[in-house]
């Protein structure tokens, strides 16, 4: 009697004792040997990533993003507590709604401060959790170990992915796949056994969780009927009467997945991240499009000359365009007429096509043709793909299973090698800036965050020629005038400060940081009424919170301080008020308070500023020198010389008190 023969989709029979049984969907069955156990290949994984990524304990913060996400937002760095969590889930920040994101941040900021090491380690412990969780998902999905364990170890070593481990504002990547590949495991528990409704409850929840995380997982549910139709085989024929069905079980995953779209176009919108149609129009992001997906499939196999940022392009050859085309086309076509021979080819091709459309351009976030961490999830169904036709073959063609198994691993370390290089270089901005231009061209983007980078360590020479060229390669980026402006302001040429001020808010009319600082170059140029204004106007624009409490102290502050210094005590007055009304125990602001008051003969007022300081910070020698300064500018010799006294028993070696002191004893 003949065996009956598998089916392209039939379920994998389970594992033999020293052998594991899966198919190759041409309808064979495989005994591959297998060792039963995962915990070895949890170990390898977990290995794996260790020796890529240990390495980022010694790195830094990058100025791209972890600024806005950790060591300058004050909602991070102040750690986890109940009004920094009702921020996450309240704020638009970044162009984002990813509250659990932020969340995990907060937690990184309460156990480490800000120890760039610590915040790098969670993502790579996040990475290697990923990279198990995946072992167990497709192992559990399918039934092949070792193909499980390639998939895998794919995904834990490739190049591409250093970018979402090794840059700490791309916790949201590492942390949503986490809740992807948690919601696909309950998702396969149910899909296995339909009365198990718990199952679909709990996938949906970490489905939820998953966007709160990042919303380009918005795709997950299409994934879903994707795996409903291989591995899991709930349906045969893609007909209206197989998928209603499946699509109306999954209907709170739709219903979530467009609440979370609405939410993201709607944060993207308000902040003005999204790009018009009249800056890039549609026709450039098709063809970016079809390019991008070209170069993703191309990086797959060969990850090289991988950067931080790669700008859109819109002159495309025809030639690039052309061999785009027939690369995703014919792909597409293959796995279309595959369909049903070998469903995993269609199903990891249209996984990575579909999970890729969020980011792949047609809506156009920022200026950014395509970026290595959109491939962290897209790359499980091209691995899935290549691994299974890989497999196919081999057994097709009868190859040694060692020598299959030494090539495997040659191509795992060369990923690891690759991957470790690639790592090396995010250690820090100047490192990482310096290879992405070393790469790329006219990348403006990346010139001018050098620029920053430099600035900020006072190489003002090299910032200055970097921010030019930045302008050069794009005159419409206000960034670069204001970082510019800020170099000459370091400078003291204050008239070109105030000029590159000017042009960035010619270019960005609502560019709040170039206000604020046209307020700060106006005040050292003793313009202090437009200085003021520049405030009140950057103030008023600031519409993404760029100014919190303590922004706006400083700034009142200075301009206040700057008054003095031009004798100007009405102005000075009224910006020290508006400092203390968002801190009032500020003792600085409290004394040059008083001393303006002073100034405009109001001595009383002055004296009673300083007492009632003197109350709340009874060691404060400097706020007794001011109160005697003024006893003494009264004639009231004997008060003055008490509270210089007291400064001095306060601070035995307070100079100005002394000196003080000293003069009026005369």
């Amino acid at each position: 009697m003949a065996r009956k023969r598998k089916t392209a989709g039939e379920k994998p029979s389970p594992p033999q004792n020293k052998t594991e049984t899966a198919r190759d969907d041409g309808g064979r069955t495989l005994n591959l040997p297998v060792n039963r156990s995962k915990y070895p290949v949890f170990a390898a994984l977990a290995v794996l990533c260790l020796i890529i990524y240990a390495q980022v304990y010694s790195f830094d913060f990058i100025n791209i993003d972890d600024d806005q996400y950790v060591y300058e937002n004050s909602f991070v760095a102040g750690g986890l507590k109940l009004a920094n969590a009702v921020w996450a889930f309240t704020a638009f920040h970044s162009s984002n709604w990813h509250p659990l994101t932020w969340i995990s941040h907060q937690v990184d900021s309460s156990l480490f401060g800000l120890n760039a090491g610590a915040h790098h380690l969670m993502n790579v412990l996040f990475h290697a959790v990923n990279s198990c969780l995946l072992f167990v998902v497709v192992k559990k999905l399918t039934g092949a170990f070792w193909r499980s364990a390639l998939v895998a170890a794919i995904f834990a070593v490739h190049p591409a992915h250093v970018e979402s481990v090794a840059w700490i504002a791309e916790r949201k990547d590492v942390l949503s796949t986490l809740f992807w590949l948690l919601s696909a495991y309950f998702y396969i528990g149910y899909a296995r056994d339909t009365w198990r409704k718990n199952s679909l409850w709990i996938s949906l929840i970490f489905f939820a969780f998953g966007l709160m995380a990042k919303p380009m997982l918005v795709t997950l549910p299409f994934t879903f009927i994707l795996l409903d139709y291989w591995a899991l085989e709930r349906f045969e024929k893609w007909n209206a009467a197989n998928l209603l069905p499946l699509m109306k079980e999954k209907l709170p995953f739709f219903a979530l997945s467009l609440i979370s779209a609405v939410i993201t176009i709607f944060a993207q919108s308000s902040s003005r991240a999204i790009q018009s149609f009249e800056q890039i129009p549609l026709s450039d992001r098709l063809v970016n499009a079809l390019v991008s997906y070209a170069k993703y499939i191309a990086m797959l196999f060969y990850p090289m000359n991988l950067g931080v940022w790669y700008p859109f392009k819109n002159d495309h050859s025809v030639a690039q365009i052309v061999i785009a085309s027939i690369v995703v086309l014919g792909i597409s076509a293959v796995a279309v007429l595959q369909i049903y021979r070998r469903k995993y080819l269609f199903v990891g091709w249209f996984w990575f096509l579909g999970t890729l459309v969020p980011v792949i351009g047609i809506l156009q976030v920022g200026g950014q043709s395509l970026a290595d961490r959109y491939t962290y999830i897209p790359y499980i169904g091209l691995s899935i793909a290549v691994v299974w036709l890989a497999g196919e073959l081999f057994e097709k063609y009868d190859l040694n299973k060692n020598a299959v198994a030494a090539l495997c691993g040659v191509i795992i370390v060369l990923f690891t090698a690759l991957s470790f290089r690639q790592t090396s270089y995010w250690k820090d901005n100047e490192t990482l800036f310096a290879r992405t231009l070393a790469i790329t061209e006219n990348n403006y983007f990346v010139e001018h965050n050098l620029c920053i980078a430099l600035e900020k360590k006072n190489l003002l020479d090299q910032a200055e020629a970097l921010c030019n060229a930045s302008i050069k390669s794009n005159p419409k980026l206000a960034d670069s005038y204001n970082t510019l402006g800020t170099i000459y302001l370091k400078q003291n040429d204050l008239n070109a400060a105030g000029e590159n001020f000017r042009k960035a808010i010619e270019v960005d009319a609502n560019f709040v940081l170039a206000y604020a600082n046209l307020a700060i170059s106006e005040t050292r140029s003793g313009n202090i009424e437009q200085a003021g204004r520049y405030l009140d106007l950057a103030i008023e624009k600031d519409d993404r919170g760029f100014f919190d409490d303590r922004k706006k102290f400083d700034a009142f502050t200075t301009i206040g301080l700057e008054s003095l210094k031009k004798q100007d005590y009405p102005t000075a007055e009224s910006y020290l008020k508006k400092a203390l009304s968002i801190v009032p125990n500020d003792l600085d602001a409290r004394r040059n308070l008083a001393i303006a008051l002073h100034s405009q003969n109001r001595s009383d007022e002055a004296i009673d500023t300083l007492q009632n300081a003197i109350r709340e910070f009874p060691n404060s020698a400097e706020a007794y020198n001011s109160l005697g300064l003024i006893y003494a500018e009264q004639n009231k010799k004997q008060p003055a010389i008490e509270m210089f006294q007291q400064a001095l028993k306060i601070n035995p070696n307070f100079a100005p008190a002394r000196n003080n002191l000293s003069r009026i004893a005369r």
